[in-house]
């Protein structure tokens, strides 16, 4: 095989692998959940769904990040699709915990329930 031969090969194959990562990362993005939380006054503040995919069974929890049993406010939705929002009520006071955060869970891409957290101290 002559010099030219293998240039052509390497970036041959490196453009395919290229392609396959972009793909990779478009699929990726284009079907999953993010969350963004947006406080605004008065306490009442919105998780937003600025992913690609829609949310369903949402389940979002203000209180300690780690004991489920300490619940401040709570909210549900059946179904968050990109850019709509669950409006929840998140204001830490004196007795709040220290880890006091807001968790959002929800089933995501073949079912598996997942989780965010968020600290709000």
């Amino acid at each position: 095989m002559e010099a030219g031969d293998v240039a052509t090969w390497v970036g041959s194959t490196a453009a395919v692998v290229a392609a396959a990562a972009s793909i990779a990362v478009l699929w990726r993005e284009r079907g999953s959940v993010a969350w963004e939380f947006d406080r605004e006054q008065h306490g009442r503040s919105f998780v937003r769904n600025v992913g690609g995919a829609a949310a369903k069974d949402v389940h979002v929890r203000v209180g300690s990040a780690t004991d489920d049993t300490d619940v401040d406010e709570q909210a549900t939705a059946a179904a968050v699709a990109p850019g709509e929002v669950v409006p929840i009520l998140a204001h830490a006071n004196y007795g709040s915990p220290g880890d006091y955060s807001l968790v959002v869970t929800w089933r995501g891409r073949f079912g598996r329930r997942k989780r965010w957290t968020r600290a709000l101290i």
